[in-house]
C-alpha cells in the first residue's frame, strides 16, 4: 500500500482581528460552601486542564482540553500533494487536530446569566457575580505573578466550533456553546504533564461582587 503525504492548510478568508474587550460581567457557577471562600477570602481554585479528562459524568466539563478538533469546509482548504505538487480537492469537510503539549491551569468563568447552567454545572447552587470585571481580572494576574513566577497567564473568550486567534486553550467544542466562557490561562515555563491544583487569594472582593443564591 502506497502511503500518500499531503500538505494541508486553511485558506484565509480575512483578516484576524482579536477583541480584547473583557465582558461587563462574570459569573462562575459552583456551590455556595466554595463561592463563600471566594467572596469573602479572595480565594480560587486553579485547575489543572487535565483534571477535566476525569469529570464523565458532569456534561458542562468533560472535556478534553489537551486536544482539539475542529472541522473546516473544504473550499476553505488548500491540500497539496508533498512530493507532486498536485492539489488534491476535498470531498467534504476536513478535520484537524491540534494537541497542546503540556498541562496548564485554568480558572473558568461564565460571560452570561443563565439559570440553565446551574443545572449544566453539578452542586451549583450559587453563582458568584463580578460586577468589575477589569479590577478582578487585574488582582487575579497580580496574585498569579507571585504564585506562579515565569509562568505565561492571559484571560479571554472561549471561540466554540473553531479556531481562536488566542490559541487551541481558547477553543471549544460547540456544545459547550451556552456556558460562553471567559477562562484564565497559565502556561508553565517548561512543558510538564503532571500538575497539582493551586489556589490564589486575592483578598476580599465584596466591592467587586456578589454572591446569589439558585432560584
Amino acid at each position: 500500500m502506497k502511503t500518500y503525504v499531503v500538505l494541508a492548510e486553511r485558506i484565509p478568508e480575512n483578516n484576524v482581528t482579536i477583541d480584547c474587550r473583557r465582558p461587563l460581567k462574570l459569573y462562575r457557577y459552583a456551590n455556595a460552601r466554595w463561592l463563600e471562600r471566594s467572596l469573602k477570602l479572595g480565594e480560587f481554585r486553579l485547575r489543572p486542564a487535565t483534571d477535566y479528562n476525569d469529570l464523565i459524568t458532569d456534561v458542562a466539563r468533560n472535556d478534553d482540553e489537551l486536544v482539539r478538533l475542529q472541522s473546516t469546509e473544504g473550499r476553505y482548504v488548500k491540500i497539496t500533494h508533498v512530493e507532486t505538487g498536485q492539489n488534491i480537492v476535498p470531498i467534504g469537510a476536513v478535520t484537524y487536530r491540534s494537541e497542546i503539549h503540556t498541562n496548564y491551569l485554568v480558572l473558568c468563568f461564565s460571560s452570561v446569566w443563565d439559570c440553565h447552567l446551574f443545572d449544566e454545572f453539578s452542586d451549583a447552587n450559587s453563582c458568584l457575580i463580578i460586577h468589575k470585571v477589569d479590577e478582578f481580572c487585574e488582582r487575579i494576574h497580580a496574585a498569579a505573578e507571585t504564585h506562579l513566577s515565569g509562568w505565561v497567564g492571559i484571560d479571554g473568550a472561549a471561540t466554540y466550533d473553531g479556531q481562536s486567534p488566542l490559541g487551541a486553550v481558547f477553543s471549544k467544542p460547540l456544545h459547550f456553546l451556552r456556558q460562553q466562557e471567559w477562562r484564565f490561562a497559565w502556561m508553565p515555563c517548561v512543558p510538564t504533564r503532571d500538575l497539582q491544583p493551586k489556589f490564589l487569594n486575592i483578598g476580599n472582593i465584596e466591592s467587586l461582587a456578589e454572591l446569589r443564591p439558585k432560584g
